[in-house]
């Protein structure tokens, strides 16, 4: 379980940053960063923590913060899942617990042997919608829309 929770949320917190590159937009990734070719974007950079470095460096937080219970209370009502979904943050300024709970409640809810995950999945799939509609950054957006197609 672990395991896949820091996959997603690798997957959510990495992909997040190859999301603003756009050929019809005439969007190019900037060659002046450390992370404008996709090998050192996926490597470690001084200065620069991956979401999975964060991780192995945090398990109890992680482990605490990814509680089975703390993450049913984010399914529990429209309301719990929007207040955890307006925490995003802007591009790269998010809390990493935030966003790992984001991934694990979208893991949770997709989760085939859990006899909950069926009835929190549309309430979930539906604040992710209203967070995308409502989201003023592009990066909120993706993030948004990265979850979603995890919900199918």
């Amino acid at each position: 379980m672990m395991i896949r929770l820091l996959s997603a949320a690798v997957l959510a917190l990495g992909g997040v940053g190859c999301a603003s590159y756009s050929p019809k937009a005439g969007l190019q990734p900037s060659t002046a960063t450390a992370f404008a070719d996709y090998g050192p974007a996926m490597s470690h950079q001084d200065g620069y923590q991956m979401a999975y470095e964060w991780q192995q460096a945090n398990p109890a937080a992680v482990r605490a913060a990814t509680e089975p219970k703390v993450l049913a209370g984010f399914v529990a009502s429209a309301a719990a899942a929007d207040a955890l979904l307006a925490q995003v943050g802007s591009a790269y300024d998010g809390d990493p617990i935030v966003l790992t709970q984001i991934a694990a409640v979208t893991q949770l809810v997709m989760t085939p042997g859990c006899p909950k995950a069926a009835q929190a999945r549309p309430l979930w799939v539906a604040a992710l919608k209203r967070a995308k509609a409502g989201a003023s950054e592009d990066y909120v957006r993706t993030f948004c829309d990265q979850q979603l197609r995890l919900c199918k």
